[in-house]
């Protein structure tokens, strides 16, 4: 089975970006067979999640395409590699060795993008990461899903054990915490459990603590675990979707443990920030962006960095496979595929745009006036009307108090001032691309 395997990955490198192989699909290991299920192993639950959500389909499509009737399991490694632990009697493994933690290559602070949202909190970990004299030993990062958490809690680590490599770190998640906990009790190795953290732990990275809500018995084993490497200025560092004080069905023990360092927020990406991610992103996977598909992009992608940078390999992908260059037409497919259909434009619309962009009143725009300054921003409008709705000659009359040949008329008349005036021409694609971002922000 593992040839089938090696096989598949092979397929999958002929229909992806060749970064996005590299990234996600090389480190993807064969981890046996259960029934009908191939069980494939990743670094780590976050590598997990993004496989089973962005790829797990593809995989299985291609497994049915090459004859299989197979079905397909994702595994984070670490879990494995701690089961055998305890099963196993490994001979020349020191019971206070720490396993150095598989951690996702590019979630390092050269990578991580800086911005207005997230400044603070990556100075934070930066600080503490390089063991500066105003570190902080405890951190909570919190932030919703796809905001940077992850990314940074990761760059800490990699960062301590570039540095010193010797160090204990043990980087885990709250489901991978009560699992240990679980299985120790189920064993009897609820001494061991506890040296692990208390004795044999430097740093302690530990993720999605929001998921620790309701589990009592896990709750106290970790405040007890965390007591002596606190007394003892160990580090720290906390990932969570909720703050300390939202979580429910928290005791109190562990609530002030998890609130008693440096609390700090990550935002959703501003607009310069999301252009930063998108040209890193893009460059990442081999493409240089134009700037108007950039600005595109940030407009139209706003929330979490996950969406964005699924926009970007989308857009790498689609390139790919349809052989065409990135350009503004690939670019709306991908935002429409993300974030739906756009909002139709109407007539009404065009007319208050119109007004805006010329500084015009309805009454001015839909009077009989002749002055230049009124008459072509009206015929403009009609012309936009025209070429964006589908609404009929007379419907786009009566929202500028005209009749149905003047309109036509209007649009011809513009059609030809665009092929004799560079200026005017111009100012009709700026005035498009307003109505565009209009459009997809509806």
């Amino acid at each position: 089975m593992e040839n089938v395997w090696q096989g598949l990955k092979e397929v999958l490198r002929l229909r992806i970006p060749e970064g996005s192989y590299r990234v996600w699909i090389a480190p993807l290991t064969y981890g046996g067979v259960d029934d009908d299920t191939i069980i494939i192993h990743c670094p780590n639950q976050f590598f997990v999640s993004w496989v089973q959500e962005h790829y797990l389909p593809t995989l299985k499509e291609a497994l049915i395409q090459e004859g299989h009737a197979w079905k397909i399991r994702l595994s984070p490694a670490e879990i494995v590699k701690e089961a055998a632990r305890d099963q196993l009697h490994l001979p020349n493994f020191a019971p206070s060795e720490v396993p150095r933690p598989k951690f996702c290559e590019r979630f390092t602070f050269n990578e991580f993008v800086v911005g207005d949202s997230n400044r603070y909190a990556f100075s934070a970990c930066w600080a503490t990461a390089n063991g500066g004299d105003n570190h902080n030993n405890v951190i909570y990062l919190h932030s919703e899903a796809g905001l940077g958490k992850s990314h940074l809690i990761q760059a800490v680590g990699q960062k301590i054990l570039k540095e010193t490599p010797d160090t204990r770190l043990r980087y885990l998640t709250a489901n991978d915490f009560t699992t240990q906990v679980v299985r120790s009790i189920k064993n009897g190795q609820m001494e061991a459990f506890v040296s692990r953290y208390q004795k044999d732990c430097d740093v302690l990275l530990l993720e999605e603590v929001h998921s620790f809500a309701g589990r009592e018995r896990t709750q106290a084993e970790l405040a007890l675990a965390l007591d002596p490497l606190m007394d003892e200025g160990k580090t720290i560092i906390f990932t969570g979707s909720q703050l300390p004080r939202q979580i429910h069905s928290v005791n109190d023990q562990l609530r002030s443990r998890l609130a008693s360092g440096l609390i700090t927020s990550i935002n959703p990406p501003d607009l310069s920030t999301r252009k930063k991610i998108i040209e890193r992103k893009a460059k990442n996977h081999g493409i240089c962006l134009k700037e108007e598909i950039i600005d595109f992009l940030a407009q139209h992608l706003k929330g979490d960095v996950r969406r964005i940078e699924g926009a970007v390999i989308g857009l790498v992908t689609k390139s790919s496979l349809l052989r065409q260059p990135v350009d503004m037409d690939l670019a709306r497919e991908v935002v429409k595929d993300l974030v739906g259909e756009p909002e139709a434009i109407t007539v009404v619309d065009i007319r208050k745009m119109i007004c805006r962009h010329f500084q015009l009143s309805r009454d001015e725009i839909c009077s009989k006036s002749r002055k230049r300054s009124i008459a072509q921003p009206r015929q403009v409008g009609m012309y936009l009307a025209r070429r964006y709705t589908e609404s009929s000659l007379e419907a786009i009359g009566r929202e500028f108090s005209r009749d149905h040949a003047t309109v036509l008329h209007s649009v011809n008349r513009i059609k030809q001032q665009m092929n004799e005036s560079v200026k005017l021409r111009h100012q009709i694609e700026f005035l498009i691309n307003q109505l565009e971002k209009q459009q997809w922000q509806s």
